[in-house]
């Protein structure tokens, strides 16, 4: 697995062609989503992928320990059933792995991935940054070090996430490591910026 922030990045690498970047732009960060933010998912699947045995086991009871009569039945359901958890933890996996976020030197650019064919890529220009806020909450977060990018803007806001709401006017990431340190080159990138306009 690639590391989760990348600072020496080749701008030329032709994986980065649908970003469409600026003359003279250069890609300064590569920053993945943090590992961590994947385990609720995880965790639902796992929970998810217990719950035949608990139906195996109260079928046995029902049935006085005589499986052997529902045998084909369970066995047909439950491959359907962990073929569509498998299913849905791809999808997720998917859309955690290529969610990416790119900071240049002219923009903030986060790539949102919306199932298996589906790609949103939101921009923010450096120039248009008002305040960066970076969000750590709860002892997850505290101990792996990952939390909540909140980027103030002059302008519409966005959030990489739909079933997490963002603010007006605010461009919301979420669960990227080390936002402190990020929130801090975002502001290096905007000051330096608007001093060579």
């Amino acid at each position: 697995m690639p590391h989760l922030i990348e600072y020496d990045i080749d701008t030329n690498d032709p994986s980065f062609l649908y970003l469409n970047l600026h003359d003279n732009e250069e890609i300064k960060v590569v920053v993945r989503h943090h590992w961590a933010g994947f385990l609720g998912t995880l965790v639902i699947v796992l929970a998810m992928a217990l719950f035949p045995l608990v139906i195996i086991f109260a079928v046995n009871l029902l049935l006085s320990g005589d499986l052997q009569s529902v045998r084909s039945l369970l066995i047909v359901a439950f491959s359907g059933y962990y073929l569509f958890l498998l299913t849905f933890l791809f999808g997720a996996w998917i859309n955690y792995y290529y969610d990416i976020l790119f900071i240049t030197n002219e923009r903030v650019l986060n790539v949102s991935q919306e199932g298996l064919l589906a790609r949103k890529v939101s921009e923010l220009s450096l120039r248009q940054v008002q305040n960066v806020t970076a969000q750590v909450t709860g002892f997850l977060q505290t101990l792996f070090n990952f939390g909540h990018l909140i980027i103030e803007t002059a302008g519409e806001g966005t959030t990489d996430d739909p079933t997490r709401s963002g603010l007006q006017g605010y461009f919301t990431i979420h669960d990227l490591p080390e936002p402190n340190r990020l929130a801090r080159v975002i502001l290096e990138l905007h000051r330096s910026g608007n001093a060579n306009p």
